[in-house]
């Protein structure tokens, strides 16, 4: 193969020339394998960076819209803070109702809305067996609907449930792991904080999302399991559109309906939050851009490191090899011939050390795949955007000894000892 490259350069003055070049930077490194390895570590540390980087953002990223996607398909939230309130914000936050929730179904834009009570119980029993860190809500029978969560055995409250406040209750994976290692759920009673619910589904199995599980969770009917603290219970609620596309709709519809609800006047701020899977994943995406921020000045570091050690080998190169370049001014070298040797040369360095760098960072975003939590997917964008900047450092940082090199007068160079 690199014989038939050979004859093919050797058919035109340029390629040749850039050939030649390139094996005389090659050479370079096989003899001073230390020197040029120096030479280039901080190209190879810099690219590295980006190709590693990169492909561990780039797997978050991934594995981030996988998680949004089991939360529900076109999923739209309402929240009464935007952030997690201290204990006094909390005693002014107005939660949703359930007489907003039935206004909001009502919306042509809807198609279905589910409440949730969020509840914070102290204890989940089955005799002597107790789950901790439970996800208690309090919700009906159209959570199944609004966020694709089903059981995979008995079933899930009805609307008879929730009217009558049936002490019902459907488990996720994980609390009947902890509670019935060893027993069919069904039909058994557990105990919440004292008071008794019969088990009567299992929902289907999640997995995590931002690495909480969403098969921690015990659902029963709204209204069913209620304390006065309100610090200890309030009402959010999830619904989905009637299609994906009609998504604002269904967003616009909502908050004019609380707006009403509320009787808030024109210029005053919502005191309440809708946002959709959108809005998640877009807050994901800053957070990634400012590591892709880091990445790049990182690597932007390693690589000003390695122009320089390039350059200053470079100008070592120039200053042993000045009869060399004496004599092939003497043969007839023109000054671009000398410039595009010494460019070349200065570019396969840093091209070698662009290559040995995405071989590290792509064996370090494997071994990191493999052996830790974190997905990592090597993408073959900025591969080649690493590549090309490896070698745009040695074209940038090579080009005042190249031209150094192209200015020697070649009396001067031959008498050169």
């Amino acid at each position: 193969m690199f014989a038939a490259l050979r004859r093919f350069a050797s058919r035109h003055h340029v390629l040749f020339g850039i050939w030649e070049a390139m094996g005389m930077g090659l050479q370079g490194i096989r003899a001073y394998k230390m020197r040029a390895f120096l030479t280039i570590l901080g190209v190879v540390m810099g690219i590295m960076t980006v190709t590693g980087m990169s492909s561990i953002v780039a797997g978050l990223n991934a594995s981030m819209a996988r998680q949004i996607a089991t939360l529900g398909s076109s999923t739209i939230y309402i929240r009464p803070f935007r952030r997690p309130p201290s204990d006094e914000e909390l005693r002014k936050v107005k939660g949703v109702t359930l007489d907003e929730v039935a206004l909001i179904a009502a919306r042509p834009a809807v198609k279905s809305v589910a409440p949730i009570q969020v509840i914070f119980a102290e204890s989940v029993k089955y005799g002597t067996n107790r789950a901790r860190d439970i996800q208690l809500f309090g919700t009906t029978d159209t959570f199944g609907e609004v966020h694709d969560s089903f059981v995979s055995r008995g079933r899930f409250f009805s609307r008879l449930d929730v009217s009558r406040g049936s002490k019902v209750v459907v488990l996720g994976p994980d609390i009947v792991d902890a509670l019935f290692p060893y027993l069919d759920p069904l039909d058994k009673v557990i105990t919440i904080d004292g008071r008794r619910f019969t088990v009567i589904g299992i929902l289907e199995r999640k997995g995590k999302f931002l690495g909480q599980s969403l098969d921690n969770v015990t659902l029963i009917p709204v209204n069913s399991l209620v304390k006065k603290n309100q610090r200890f219970n309030f009402m959010v609620a999830d619904l989905v559109p009637i299609s994906p596309a009609h998504i604002d709709q269904a967003i616009d519809q909502t908050r004019e309906t609380m707006r009403r609800y509320r009787k808030l006047k024109y210029l005053q701020k919502d005191n309440f939050v809708i946002f959709g899977q959108d809005t998640l994943t877009e807050i994901y995406r800053q957070i990634t851009g400012g590591i892709y921020l880091v990445m790049i000045a990182i690597s932007s570091i390693g690589l000003l490191v390695g122009g320089v050690g390039v350059m200053n080998i470079m100008l070592v190169s120039v200053t042993e090899r000045t009869r060399e370049i004496g004599i092939r001014k003497a043969l007839g070298a023109t000054k671009r011939d000398i410039l595009w040797q010494f460019l070349t040369e200065a570019m396969t360095l840093t091209a070698a050390g662009g290559v040995i760098g995405i071989a590290l960072g792509g064996g370090a975003a494997l071994l990191i795949d493999t052996f830790s939590p974190f997905p990592a997917v090597v993408q073959p964008t900025w591969v080649t955007i690493a590549f090309v900047t490896a070698i745009v450092v040695g074209l940038t940082f090579g080009l005042w000894p190249a031209a150094k090199a192209a200015a020697l007068d070649p009396i001067e160079a031959l008498r050169y000892e």
